[in-house]
């Protein structure tokens, strides 16, 4: 089973700049700050050299650094160290020494493991987080404070992202203890999530990301399963991890997002953060449940007037919001259908040629029958979190429609028949 460590500090992931003092000491000298050609020269050590694109960093290969000495005296700026023989080597300034004054020394770091890593500046650096989850980094960060010239410097990194991993089910008992439902889900998608924000050096040790709504590049995330997840209802406790489903990590912006704001009522269109899930939502009955319509209690033995009030009570139910000029109106999912294994009701043939409706259509767009995206809106107490893993619980007895409306009120979504 594969296991991603991702750590608050990563302890095992240490750069050390240490003074010279053995055969690891890099020949020649080059004082940036006085431009001297003496000094005591900088050495890094670090015995781990591997790292894995695309996935949480566990080694570092490659980072860039800015060193300050006392307020004000930036005299490594933005050097990306290296391991291009073993060793590492600041790219371009092989020959570092500290500078000379009492003053003690900062430094902060970036890694990504790539020579693309963000520049800083002033202490602070502006990032996006690509939303092509194939094209995403993990991010690191250390910051070092109190430094002296010629002491060991240790960078202790951090996860500068939040990731977020999935637990997905349908909670029986919120439902009424529901447990004839199968929801079969493929593919997941977090919309309108901030995707650009600045790290401030400054906040290193509490929150040291700033998102601006008005810069912040709101985006959606696709999140392809690799195989398709099925399940019935169950207790909150026995919901499916996604992680062997899903390829890599998915990274996302610090940031507290807005949730879609609707009360289960239809005229709530989609806007702010929410989940969007594409399934197929299935509920099976056997050949010895009861057969009914159940819409204004529809059933065998209703009449054309009782079937003309039900129409009337759907027009009232969405306020407006839907026409029964035709018998379209039945193919609503709140409509809550149970196809009557009777052949001698009228009603079957309407049913069955419903049925046949849906599944047509769905062809039609390459999917598989009653395949559709619903959504919930993403509610996070404290956000997604510096450092953080983050697991959502996706409940899909949350389900509504892109109109606000809940997808189970007051009637069950789709029915087949008999159970195969």
């Amino acid at each position: 089973m594969k296991k991603t460590i991702w750590m608050a500090v990563m302890t095992a992931v240490t750069v050390a700049l240490v003074g010279c003092s053995s055969e690891d000491s890099l020949t020649g000298n080059e004082n940036p700050a006085e431009g001297k050609t003496s000094g005591i020269p900088f050495v890094v050590k670090d015995a781990n050299n591997d790292a894995t694109r695309g996935t949480a960093i566990s080694t570092v290969s490659s980072f860039n650094m800015v060193g300050i000495q006392g307020t004000s005296n930036k005299w490594m700026d933005n050097y990306l160290f290296t391991k291009p023989n073993g060793s590492w080597v600041a790219d371009g300034h092989a020959n570092l020494t500290w500078p000379d004054g009492a003053d003690t020394h900062t430094f902060y770091a970036t890694s990504d493991n790539t020579d693309d890593v963000p520049a800083i500046t002033d202490g602070t650096f502006v990032y996006t987080v690509p939303t092509t989850v194939r094209n995403q980094k993990d991010l690191l960060v250390a910051v070092s404070e109190d430094n002296e010239a010629g002491n060991p410097v240790t960078l202790s990194f951090k996860h500068a992202l939040s990731s977020v991993k999935f637990k997905i089910g349908f909670d029986k008992d919120a439902r009424g203890g529901e447990d004839d439902l199968h929801i079969k889900v493929t593919k997941i998608t977090l919309h309108h999530i901030a995707t650009k924000g600045t790290f401030d050096f400054a906040n290193f040790a509490t929150n040291p990301w700033t998102v601006d709504p008005e810069d912040a590049e709101y985006m959606d995330i696709d999140i392809e399963l690799k195989s398709p997840v099925e399940f019935t209802p169950s207790a909150v406790d026995d919901f499916i991890t996604l992680d062997e489903n899903i390829d890599g990590e998915i990274y996302v912006m610090p940031h507290k997002p807005t949730p879609w704001d609707t009360d289960g009522t239809p005229g709530h269109p989609l806007k702010d953060s929410y989940i969007g899930v594409t399934c197929q939502a299935v509920e099976y009955r056997t050949k010895d449940t009861p057969t009914y319509y159940d819409l204004a209690c529809l059933d065998e033995d209703s009449n054309e007037d009782e079937y003309d009030e039900a129409k009337e009570m759907y027009i009232d139910f969405y306020e407006g919001f839907a026409s029964t000029d035709n018998d379209d109106w039945l193919n609503d999912k709140v409509v809550g259908m149970i196809v009557p294994t009777n052949e001698d009701w009228g009603m079957n043939v309407v049913l069955e040629s419903i049925l046949n409706h849906r599944n047509a259509e769905a062809a039609a767009y390459g999917t598989e029958d009653n395949v559709e995206k619903v959504f919930i809106p993403l509610e996070m107490a404290n956000g997604f979190g510096f450092g953080k893993t983050n697991v959502i619980n996706i409940r899909m007895d949350k389900m509504k429609y892109s109109n606000g409306k809940d997808f189970y009120a007051p009637w069950i979504p789709i029915i087949i028949p008999v159970n195969p």
